[in-house]
């Protein structure tokens, strides 16, 4: 928690001159930190979700290969778990390799109209679920289709017993699915990584 307030606190420093000043306006400095709070509020979940899409993704993976434990990763928040932790850490290494900072800056300096910030939040969240499923689709298909063949195979080998074989062979080809779809997966993320939060731009 540390680590994260004082790599917060460094961004802010970075990116607070190329912020328009406010405080010419006249209004108490209390409701100015208000305004600026609720209109950073989008810009700050439309550049979280890809990264909690992905980190949903991982913890997808591993759920449907029934790896239920969880890592501890300082960089991560919560409770990732194996494969969510990589898949965030690549969501933000994309992020900061193609400018996701100045992206932000610019959503910031140029506040965005015609929409109230909490319906820029909640249609920034909206994004997020989709862009989840749209990650984590493949996965889903293909735990459908492993669950069905493994059923079958179970059904007419009974009365013999299994389920022992049975659960590594599905992670097993849980795993070989994701490796084989890893790089659409990849490719979606770095286009929603690549785009937020540019869709907040706008005349201040």
């Amino acid at each position: 928690m540390t680590a994260r307030g004082v790599l917060g606190l460094a961004f802010a420093a970075a990116v607070f001159p190329a912020l328009p000043p406010i405080a010419d306006s006249g209004a108490p400095w209390s409701l100015l930190a208000l305004r600026e709070v609720a209109l950073g509020l989008p810009v700050a979940i439309a550049a979280a979700v890809p990264l909690w899409a992905a980190t949903m993704t991982g913890g997808v993976a591993d759920a449907l290969r029934g790896a239920s434990q969880s890592s501890t990763a300082p960089t991560v928040e919560g409770d990732p778990t194996p494969l969510g932790v990589p898949l965030s850490l690549l969501a933000s290494a994309i992020f900061l390799a193609t400018g996701g900072p100045a992206r932000v800056v610019l959503a910031l300096a140029v506040h965005p109209v015609g929409l109230h910030p909490a319906l820029h939040a909640v249609a920034d969240l909206t994004a997020g679920i989709t862009l989840a499923v749209a990650v984590g689709g493949p996965l889903l298909a293909a735990s459908i289709v492993i669950e069905v063949t493994g059923a079958l195979v179970a059904r007419a080998a009974s009365p013999a017993q299994l389920h022992l074989l049975l659960a590594p062979v599905r992670a097993l080809c849980l795993l070989a699915v994701m490796a084989l779809v890893f790089e659409r997966m990849a490719a979606v993320l770095a286009a929603a990584v690549e785009h937020a939060p540019e869709h907040l731009g706008g005349p201040r």
